[in-house]
């Protein structure tokens, strides 16, 4: 993990661990790559403590679970989410992080690619 994730506010963080986790669940594709990479990205928010890391996963699978049961949701969640980050270096740190936690297993998937692509025209990159 080589994106520097600091500087985020709380608010922030919550939402980069949501968007990743969507970005995860997204076509029910889970890796040990993936989750190694997510550990690696909650690490360099910030939370240090395998337990905190261990809630904070646990929290954002609870708010994104809703939004997996369609593309339609999960896209407007990603628009909603992505409207955090409010000036360019934020946004493409998110969607570098993003970007790189689907690739950590060398398989996207369509619903991976529309969310990302999504991702990218909110931020406009």
């Amino acid at each position: 993990m080589d994106i520097d994730l600091t500087g985020f506010s709380p608010a922030q963080q919550q939402a980069l661990c949501d968007l990743l986790i969507l970005s995860m669940f997204a076509d029910g594709h889970l890796t040990t790559a993936r989750d190694t990479h997510l550990q690696g990205v909650l690490l360099s928010l910030g939370y240090a403590g395998d337990a905190e890391r261990q809630s904070a996963f646990d929290a954002a699978v609870d708010r994104m679970r809703p939004f997996v049961k369609s593309i339609w949701q999960a896209r407007a969640k990603v628009v909603l989410l992505a409207r955090a980050f409010i000036n360019r270096s934020q946004q493409k740190r998110v969607y570098d992080a993003v970007q790189d936690l689907m690739t950590a297993d060398q398989h996207v998937s369509a619903w991976e690619c529309a969310l990302l692509s999504e991702l990218r025209m909110t931020f406009r990159l």
